[in-house]
């Protein structure tokens, strides 16, 4: 008899101690490949700011600064949306994530639709005499490939490239005692929304 209650007793201080032993290690929550097996310890949803060239996080249509955000569904699929303002106004933004290796593995495929509200401006006068700019809104959808990187437990970066084309011609027209100069014309277009996605965005993931 006491034999046996010095077995048990062994064998419960041993198992007490794997039990402490384990409860300091970190135990992946998900497989390979899974959302909650990513550093960030399954926090889905991501949030923080954007920067640069037409890319979906919510810039503008030239530089800017946009918000954004990114909620991870399954391990292969995240959807999202960003709010921001360039030259050709207010913009918004709906994107959709693809992982094909799986998130923790980072690459990602991204397909968006950005909306470009337009504005109205006033550009300097030249030789006392200004003219008006009104930018009509303008769609966008855009294609680009990207990188996302875990930065501690809830810090999150992520950076894009690609290609955003143009559902409609984007058009702009002028009021005023003056023509358009050479220069300024130049610089309508190059800002019109469209063309070479360029983008780096962070923030933290919540959730």
């Amino acid at each position: 008899m006491k034999t046996v209650r010095a077995a048990a007793a062994l064998l419960f201080a041993s198992l007490t101690l794997s039990t402490l032993a384990h409860a300091g290690e970190h135990v992946p929550s998900g497989g390979p490949g899974s959302v909650l097996d990513t550093p960030s310890h399954g926090h889905r949803l991501d949030v923080g700011g954007s920067f640069g060239f037409n890319n979906a996080g919510g810039l503008g249509s030239f530089t800017g600064f946009g918000l954004a955000a990114d909620l991870r569904l399954v391990d292969f699929l995240s959807v999202g949306a960003g709010a921001g303002r360039g030259l050709w106004g207010y913009r918004f933004t709906a994107h959709s994530r693809v992982y094909p290796l799986g998130v923790s593995r980072s690459f990602f495929l991204q397909g968006a639709l950005a909306h470009n509200l337009g504005h109205k401006s006033w550009l300097d006068e030249e030789d006392d005499v200004g003219v008006r700019v009104i930018r009509s809104a303008a769609t966008t959808a855009n294609a680009s490939l990207g990188y996302r990187m875990d930065m501690g437990v809830r810090g999150w970066l992520a950076f894009e490239a690609g290609w955003a084309f143009r559902l409609d011609p984007a058009r702009y027209h002028t009021s005023g005692e003056r023509e358009l100069t050479d220069t300024e014309k130049q610089v309508l277009r190059f800002s019109r929304p469209g063309g070479v996605v360029l983008g780096i965005s962070g923030g933290f993931s919540v959730l």
